[in-house]
């Protein structure tokens, strides 16, 4: 089960969701509510629209499946650390997770205060001016500012649920994702309590981890051969 980002489709997940099929695995991924439709539709969004549709999917998963497995990037990656909070994954990848904002003033202060006046924001400014024009942007242009506050009440309750997580964890990263914090995999890896967890280092590709890109093999060899290793695990 594969959860893509936030304001993002399954487009930028559907290069690891056929790779993973080639090798045998039955892959799903759904566009969360809220996206591939339209940027107002997104910010009439709730936090809990997106967690009871991602646990209703892999539910479903279970109903099909011996053996079940997430892989989340960027706000999907919370939303599998939250899954694995709840359900008994054989294991789960965690790729570029947002916890800890990078920009922590604007989102933790001023977005709950502005997101109602000002509902939209260009995503181009989230970038050094130097790369924006090089930075290849998935679905919406803009970062919805309602949604981005249910994004961080979803990071509120996620963190809390941490140190519930006990599934074997790969966690991704890359040193060259300039969105996102690297603190973010040192607080995932210390916080959840998985005895069995690893931490994969790409320096290749940007944010959007599973693009093509010079580690795009790297990476995906790296999630089928560390899921392999868990067929038939039950925690």
């Amino acid at each position: 089960y594969i959860i893509h980002g936030f304001t993002n489709t399954t487009y930028e997940v559907k290069e690891l969701a056929n790779y993973l099929g080639t090798q045998g695995y039955y892959t799903v991924a759904n566009n969360l509510p809220g996206h591939g439709t339209t940027v107002e539709d997104c910010n009439r969004c709730k936090y809990t629209d997106w967690i009871d549709f991602v646990e209703k999917g892999v539910g479903e998963m279970y109903s099909q499946c011996n053996n079940v497995y997430v892989v989340g990037i960027s706000m999907g990656s919370v939303l599998a650390l939250h899954l694995s909070s709840i359900f008994p994954l054989n294991a789960a990848v965690f790729g570029a997770t947002v916890l800890q904002f990078k920009d922590y003033f604007g989102t933790r202060v001023l977005t709950p205060i502005l997101h109602k006046i000002i509902p939209t924001r260009k995503k181009s400014l989230s970038y050094p001016a130097n790369i924006r024009n090089k930075i290849k942007y998935y679905g919406y242009p803009v970062w919805p500012m309602s949604a981005v506050n249910e994004m961080r009440k979803l990071v509120n309750k996620v963190i809390k649920e941490l140190p519930q997580i006990n599934v074997p964890a790969l966690i991704i990263q890359s040193e060259n994702d300039t969105l996102q914090l690297p603190s973010n995999t040192s607080l995932v890896f210390n916080s959840i309590s998985s005895h069995i967890k690893e931490k994969l280092i790409v320096k290749n590709v940007g944010h959007n981890l599973f693009d093509t890109s010079p580690d795009q093999d790297m990476i995906f060899q790296k999630v089928e051969i560390f899921f392999n290793q868990f067929r038939n695990y039950k925690n």
